[in-house]
């Protein structure tokens, strides 16, 4: 019986080793495809990197399988019921206001100078790694090696991310094999990819060194950054949810134009008009239409929507970023009134 039992034990232990080895696992034969081999003469010529540190380099690269499935099935595909459900919610707004009674100064001093609001700032980093606790659990070499490597249509991107980065290490005095981020490469707390690190991080907390993993003031002052970057209108609307009156609408969608810029006068032409009094009424505006659990609901998006979605392109996360928003300064602002 004994030796029944230890013979299905080392079956059991082998097997879940085999799982183990399926979910990341380093293959030798990595680095010597065709494709990487380029890629590392690449760096070399262009940039002046080591080849032996960069075989070194990719010799450690773990296979993740699980990394193809995640940028094949992300989030911002889910029904909006569901998004928001996930993202703006009860914790995330408590935690909002929390992170933003914290660092009141920084944010602050982020709006004066880029005029960026800071329920913005906060919202994005509450939604991106929910104030810093979860910055992702894959290694960054591992995610892009991964997805730039492979037969992906967004390998190109991934490919000059994963440049950017090895640039990025450098220029930072950064383990590349040490850095942790998400499944699709992203970096910090703020979740910059390497290229937008590179290009946008700012020393705001002006300790001469720009940290997105561990200085929050830095990240604050990146994200506001990367906003006005983009085009941030300072003192303009986000979005105001509205209302569709009558079938006209339905021409809007036959031809296929509502990420189509528009007036409020012309849209209202297709009985679409903002719930609430808008001021800037001379600003052109899209149509955003969302799925909720039994019907549509519409919003108005401003240009201050899409410099949002340069952060991530989908409708989903630009709204969740503008609502969570929204109910943190909301409550932030009763709060302080008690």
């Amino acid at each position: 019986m004994l030796r029944l039992v230890m013979h299905n034990f080392c079956l059991a232990l082998l097997l879940f080793l085999s799982c183990q080895a399926t979910l990341s696992y380093a293959d030798d034969a990595f680095v010597n495809r065709k494709d990487v081999q380029e890629f590392i003469q690449k760096m070399v010529k262009q940039h002046n990197f080591d080849k032996q540190q960069l075989v070194t380099i990719f010799s450690a690269v773990k296979l993740r399988p699980q990394v193809i499935r995640h940028i094949n099935k992300p989030l911002e595909k889910e029904p909006w019921r569901l998004y928001q459900m996930l993202f703006v919610n009860e914790w995330r707004i408590t935690h909002g206001v929390e992170f933003w009674n914290k660092y009141a100064d920084a944010l602050q001093q982020a709006e004066k100078v880029f005029g960026v609001p800071a329920s913005i700032i906060v919202a994005t980093i509450g939604i991106e790694t929910r104030y810093g606790q979860k910055v992702g659990e894959y290694r960054v070499i591992d995610s892009l090696s991964n997805l730039a490597f492979s037969d992906s249509p967004r390998a190109g991107f991934f490919r000059k991310e994963l440049e950017q980065y090895l640039l990025l290490t450098r220029e930072e005095n950064l383990d590349p094999m040490k850095i942790m981020g998400s499944y699709a490469g992203a970096i910090g707390q703020p979740q910059f990819m390497p290229s937008s690190y590179r290009h946008y991080a700012v020393n705001f907390s002006g300790t001469g060194r720009t940290d997105l993993m561990n200085d929050e003031v830095d990240v604050i002052g990146s994200i506001a950054n990367y906003y006005r970057k983009h085009g941030w209108a300072t003192n303009e609307p986000v979005a105001v949810q509205a209302v569709v009156m009558g079938d006209r609408y339905n021409y809007l969608m036959r031809d296929s134009r509502p990420n189509q810029p528009y007036k409020l006068s012309e849209l209202a032409k297709f009985g679409i008009v903002p719930k609430i009094q808008v001021q800037h009424d001379n600003l052109k505006v899209k149509v955003i239409e969302l799925d909720n659990r039994y019907s549509k609901e519409y919003w108005l998006g401003f240009r201050n929507f899409d410099v949002i979605k340069r952060y991530n392109q989908s409708d989903l996360y630009a709204m969740a970023v503008y609502q969570l928003s929204y109910y943190i300064k909301t409550l932030r602002n009763r709060l302080n009134k008690e």
